[in-house]
């Protein structure tokens, strides 16, 4: 067993996220809130303003007419994208890094996360029922917990996870807890919370492997959203359960038998396309 309190200081010792960012958040995780309650929070912040109009004009290359304001960034790109890629700036780095413990070589880990962001959309778009535009932010960050967790995970340790998983009736979040008495995604849900995101974030990272706990529908987005990722760009699934969709997830988002098949399809014909966006979010955050 892993000392909780010296994981929970761990989680606690990331960088913050800036202050629009998790303002911006706040804004869209309101029931009601419009185009331009999102422009007001961004055309404060000219690093975030021109970052977007970039990303903007990157998509709209087909375009004659240039993107020169917020507003025609944020209806161009879409709301719950443009969330996800000013979150995407901030953890880029950390997320490139690689992580040899959950066998994870450099940039896995931020594929993984940008197909999963983009998997989110796509099943939002296919949902029958409304979902929360910050789904497509709570996907990127789902996997935030072992960028901790990977820093206290010993020889001796990885082989009592390996041997948890041996049987193929366990995920990696179970085989966590058994060995470890925590796991990533408990930690992600922490972090979230430390960088002041809001609760339907924290929650949907908390419980992406196990989305019933929660009922919520970004939590159930999230879910299948890590399962489509983990198909289509890796890591790929070790077992059966690893690549098995929640059926109360599917069914409170009201999906169609078939759901899988086409959003993995999907997620495969553009994930080259969303990735190079994603980067170019990244080179401006570097820049």
């Amino acid at each position: 067993m892993l000392d909780y309190t010296r994981l929970v200081r761990a989680a606690e010792s990331l960088d913050p996220v800036p202050v629009s960012v998790t303002r911006l958040l706040s804004v869209v995780a309101r029931d009601n809130f419009s185009v331009s309650d999102v422009e007001q929070v961004i055309v404060y912040d000219q690093a975030l303003t021109g970052r977007l109009l970039r990303v903007a004009n990157s998509w709209a290359s087909a375009s004659l007419v240039p993107i020169g304001t917020v507003k025609d960034a944020v209806i161009r790109v879409g709301v719950g994208p443009v969330v996800s890629m000013t979150m995407a700036a901030c953890v880029g780095p950390s997320f490139r890094r690689a992580l040899p413990e959950y066998g994870l070589s450099e940039n896995d880990l931020w594929r993984h996360s940008v197909a999963a962001s983009l998997a989110a959309e796509v099943v939002s778009a296919m949902s029958r029922r409304p979902v929360p535009p910050e789904a497509a932010t709570a996907a990127l960050l789902h996997d935030v917990g072992k960028l901790v967790l990977a820093r206290f995970l010993t020889p001796d340790l990885l082989a009592g996870l390996a041997e948890a998983r041996a049987g193929g009736d366990r995920s990696v979040m179970q085989a966590e807890s058994v060995v470890l008495g925590v796991n990533h995604a408990e930690l992600g849900g922490i972090i979230a919370r430390h960088w002041g995101l809001p609760d339907r974030i924290a929650e949907a990272i908390t419980h992406h492997h196990q989305p019933d706990k929660a009922a919520e529908r970004v939590c159930d987005v999230v879910h299948l959203a890590n399962v489509a990722a983990r198909l289509v760009v890796g890591p790929p699934p070790e077992h059966e359960i690893d690549a098995t969709p929640a059926a109360g997830a599917v069914a409170r988002l009201d999906l169609a038998a078939t759901f899988m098949d086409r959003l993995t399809n999907h997620v495969n014909r553009r994930f080259e396309e969303v990735v190079a966006r994603y980067d170019v979010v990244a080179a401006s955050q570097a820049a």
